[in-house]
């Protein structure tokens, strides 16, 4: 079940569920935690771009959640294609 992640391309898109944003991240050759932190921290800025027009009231308390569901749906692409992460 879990894979290594030295493939040859991987590329992971992180977009956000309610917002038109999206980021493309390389995580060839990364394991499993540099590539879930590498994921995270791109899910972390789509994020605070994607709600930069928003209230501060609102960032403070969506952003967490928007970036727990970036995450979680760009993980979901790479194990749709059988490129998974272990669960951290």
């Amino acid at each position: 079940m879990l894979r290594s992640l030295a493939i040859a391309a991987a590329f992971v898109a992180v977009a956000l569920p309610a917002a038109a944003a999206s980021v493309t991240v390389d995580i060839t050759g990364l394991d499993r935690a540099a590539a879930h932190a590498k994921i995270t921290q791109a899910a972390v800025e789509a994020c605070r771009v994607a709600m930069n027009e928003e209230s501060p009231i609102a960032q403070y308390y969506d952003h967490d959640s928007c970036v727990t569901e970036a995450v979680s749906a760009a993980e979901a692409k790479l194990a749709e294609t059988n490129h998974t992460l272990a669960k951290l």
